[in-house]
């Protein structure tokens, strides 16, 4: 018999020895997870901030974790650079608020293990951790703001006493209204005691828990067993910040609960690091924490912030009509492309042409001199220079006819001379014709979104108008910057016996474009037999200059009256001189408001792209909904308006 006992235990003594060997960890490990996740911060994503805390009695949360006993995985994709960081060992203060009830039903020993408990709490925690007192009943009193006094904090428990009726959710709201002003309390909890359900709040539960959430606290809450017990709504608030609920069968277990929530607040830890940014709707945290053979792990979601759809994704809704369908179509794709290669093609054709003109022959050459000898059409003149028409200039030519009869080529034309540039005005408009129709296929066929075609078609369309006007007054300021020398070389040569074409002759040799493009053709005009009168206007029109205006009003005047043409050339120059010295004078003075006027314009311009950009979410609000779009209305009408009357300000008028 003794022997079949010791075979027997030689047997189980075998295979507990073979279990030992197959799971040496089995006995130590956590299988359940005791990881409670507190909260996830991602109001500055891509920074994630991350508070866990653990189960009570868990062996793993006893330990003094370090960083490389953590682990997390980011959709599956470990996170470098963790920062791990104890809440018990941060140098910044924590912000605990004790609120108690001192309701009727608190009196006697309920109130006074409240206050000794409440006192016990505060040592438990560090020095310089700050605390503030808050008791409700029927009124909401707040016997101390936040301080780290402690003497001062225990006199103003000890001023606690029991009456009335229980007004909980304001007691809460009120409490969590002291981190207000708080913003550099970053560890913010709340301590709710209470025997009893709310009897005469003016708010709600989820009042109290949207303030909570808004103030970012984390709520303990310890229900005190009473003849009203009803720990719901306690519970639920509590919960809904990440806190806990903790139930006394008696006012004796107080201490031991709140010194449970002293090392629950200590053993917390905070981890930190830089998201790797997937472009997934949900992104799934894995916390894995393992340390002297023990090991849990929990998991999380949140949504991400700046999660972009991707591009191939159809959009269907109003901003995409049906007819448009026809633009899925494999023949009607073909024929867009087709016209965006010819489109392009034939821009650059003419880019071409307008770099290497052609070389002019004798009868071409005359008409810079005035000369033209039978008024041709374009159609003829295209014959003439390329012996053929193209397509591109049948396109110039029914463009010429139809624009003429309105006086748009003539007035391109003179845009064109005025900016410099040796285009005609019917080939000019061709292109513009051309590069908005290429650009609104285009923009709207690889986009797909009519609202921001719109805005690039009346870019395209803007954009040619805007570089004539910048370029003819690139022009005219780089004339009046030559017109005071120039009328000073004039007077100067009339004065050494020079005639006036020889005047003129001179600043054609001596001076550099504007000024000796525009006079070599007033002096090509006059030989070619046109009137020194008529040449000169016909120079000041095509300048649009108030200055040479009073310099042909001022010649003109003298041929007629007679007097020293000398003399009249210096008074102008000086007249001209001393308007400069003034109008740079006036420049100098009001360049400040100017640059506020270019800051106040800009600011709001330059915000709402960084927003846009940083806070997607946040500014999308302005054009999702109808408060939002009327809001974004007023705001540019206030905005236009606003700038209409900074330019009026800083505008001088002389």
């Amino acid at each position: 018999m003794d022997t079949l006992k010791c075979k027997l235990a030689a047997i189980i003594a075998f295979f507990i020895i073979l279990v030992f060997m197959a799971f040496p960890f089995s006995i130590f490990a956590q299988e359940a997870s005791d990881i409670i996740v507190k909260k996830t911060d991602i109001d500055k994503y891509p920074k994630v901030n991350i508070y866990i805390n653990f189960e009570e009695g868990s062996v793993l949360g006893s330990q003094d974790l370090q960083q490389d006993n953590f682990t997390i995985l980011e959709n599956g994709e470990e996170v470098r650079g963790l920062s791990v960081e104890r809440v018990a060992s941060v140098t910044e203060p924590i912000g605990v608020v004790l609120a108690i009830d001192s309701s009727g039903s608190m009196k006697g020993k309920p109130i006074e293990d409240a206050r000794d408990a409440a006192s016990l709490f505060m040592d438990e925690m560090r020095r310089i951790d700050e605390f503030a007192i808050v008791g409700f009943d029927d009124e909401i009193t707040i016997y101390s703001t936040f301080t780290s006094n402690r003497q001062k904090l225990k006199d103003s428990i000890a001023r606690i006493s029991a009456k009335g009726e229980t007004s909980l959710f304001d007691g809460i709201i009120i409490a969590a209204n002291q981190f207000k002003n708080r913003e550099d309390i970053k560890h913010r909890y709340l301590i709710v005691l209470s025997d009893g359900m709310d009897t005469v709040s003016k708010l709600t539960a989820q009042d109290a828990i949207a303030k909570s959430q808004q103030e970012q606290i984390i709520i303990y809450a310890i229900a005190l067993m009473s003849y009203d017990f009803n720990p719901a709504d306690i519970g639920n608030i509590s919960h809904s910040t990440g806190g806990e609920l903790l139930i006394a069968a008696d006012s004796g277990e107080l201490k031991e609960l709140y010194r449970a929530i002293s090392r629950k607040i200590k053993n917390q830890y905070r981890i930190s690091y830089t998201s790797l940014w997937p472009n997934t709707d949900t992104i799934n945290i894995s916390i894995s924490i393992e340390n002297s053979g023990l090991a849990s792990s929990a998991e999380i979601n949140y949504k991400n912030p700046f999660y972009a759809p991707p591009p191939t994704k159809i959009v269907t809704g109003p901003l995409r009509p049906a007819y448009m369908d026809i633009f899925d179509i494999w023949w009607a794709k073909l024929v867009i492309y087709a016209a965006i290669f010819t489109g392009v093609a034939l821009l650059l054709y003419t880019i071409t042409l307008l770099l290497f003109p052609p070389r002019q022959i004798l009868k071409q050459r005359t008409e810079f001199y005035g000369y033209k000898p039978v008024s041709k059409n374009l159609e003829d003149e295209i014959m003439e220079k390329k012996g053929k028409i193209g397509f591109f200039d049948r396109i110039v030519i029914i463009i010429s006819r139809l624009a003429s009869r309105r006086g748009f080529v003539e007035l391109f034309e003179l845009k064109l001379e005025r900016a410099g540039m040796s285009i005609r005005g019917s080939e000019f408009m061709s292109l513009h014709i051309i590069a908005v129709i290429i650009v609104s296929l285009g923009v709207y066929f690889f986009v797909e979104n009519l609202m921001l075609t719109l805005i690039v078609v009346l870019v395209v369309i803007l954009s040619p108008f805007m570089l004539l006007n910048y370029k003819a007054s690139q022009r005219l300021r780089k004339f009046h910057e030559q017109l005071p020398d120039t009328l000073q070389l004039i007077a100067g040569s009339l004065k050494a016996g020079y005639s006036f074409n020889q005047s003129l002759s001179m600043i054609v040799d001596e001076t550099k474009p504007p000024v000796s493009d525009e006079f070599k053709k007033v002096l090509s005009e006059i030989r070619m037999g046109l009137p020194e009168r008529d040449a000169l206007e016909n120079m000041a029109k095509r300048i649009n200059s108030e200055l040479f205006n009073w310099t042909v009003m001022a010649v003109n005047v003298q041929r007629e009256v007679g007097g020293n043409l000398a003399e009249v050339m210096e008074i102008i120059t000086n007249t001209i001189r001393e308007r400069d010295r003034v109008m740079n004078q006036i420049k100098a003075l009001t360049s400040e408001g100017r640059l506020s006027a270019y800051i106040l314009i800009g600011l709001p311009i330059l915000m709402a792209i960084a927003l846009s950009i940083l806070n997607r979410e946040y500014v999308s609000l302005l054009v999702t909904t109808n408060i939002g779009l009327i809001m974004l209305s007023v705001s540019v009408i206030l905005m236009i308006a606003g700038i209409v009357w900074i330019i009026k300000i800083i505008r001088i008028k002389y």
